[in-house]
């Protein structure tokens, strides 16, 4: 699956570029929040992080009111994890490829109404982890590798629906179901099997073409 994603990327970038006549570029920035599916038994509860997210985007026509769109940007996820008394705070920074096929739906004079669903991959770039107790707190740079504290790359799928207005404002809500465990080895000695990446976020763009 997660080689499917990365292929299915590649071959959108370069339909999108042989077709560079038809596409419309636009901007969507959103916030919203992350959480992780975590495999760990040792851990009393989770919770999500507030995340940002900021992404340029190209859209082509393919056919009867469907588009295809790839972005590239900045996508923040992450988690709290509670553990007796411990809090632990994962957040991490990705550079981040979208695809996704839209379809698009005419309502009235408005706009357009359109549902997406595609896939994504992610480097990740940088982040942060928070250890806080009842007496003290602490925090330390987010090292990626297999023996780190996680690995670097990630593949999921993505799921959008929005509106775009007649004056090239949209308002655009997806989600996020991370695909690929970025549990390092050394995660993995300790207890947490998998860690895997979600997130829901809501935010505004503009199409400029």
């Amino acid at each position: 699956m997660k080689k499917a994603i990365i292929i299915i990327v590649l071959i959108s970038i370069t339909c999108l570029c042989a077709n560079a006549q038809k596409i419309t570029l636009g901007a969507k920035i959103s916030g919203g929040f992350g959480y992780q599916y975590i495999d760990n038994k040792q851990i009393l509860s989770a919770s999500s992080v507030k995340t940002f997210n900021f992404k340029g985007i190209a859209q082509m026509p393919v056919k009867n009111n469907y588009w295809l769109e790839a972005g590239l940007g900045i996508s923040g996820k992450g988690s709290v994890i509670f553990d007796e008394a411990l809090t632990t705070t994962t957040q991490l920074t990705y550079a981040e490829l979208p695809v996704n096929v839209l379809r698009k739906f005419t309502f009235t004079d408005l706009g357009v109404f359109y549902v997406g669903a595609g896939g994504y991959v992610a480097m990740g770039l940088g982040g942060k982890l928070s250890y806080e107790t009842p007496g003290s707190s602490t925090s330390d740079k987010i090292e990626f590798g297999k023996d780190a504290d996680a690995t670097r790359f990630d593949t999921g799928l993505n799921f959008s629906t929005g509106f775009e207005f007649r004056n090239k404002v949209t308002f655009n809500m997806a989600f996020s179901l991370g695909l690929n465990n970025i549990a390092s080895t050394t995660q993995q000695d300790t207890g947490t099997a998998v860690v895997k990446n979600r997130e829901f976020s809501i935010g505004l763009g503009y199409l400029f073409k």
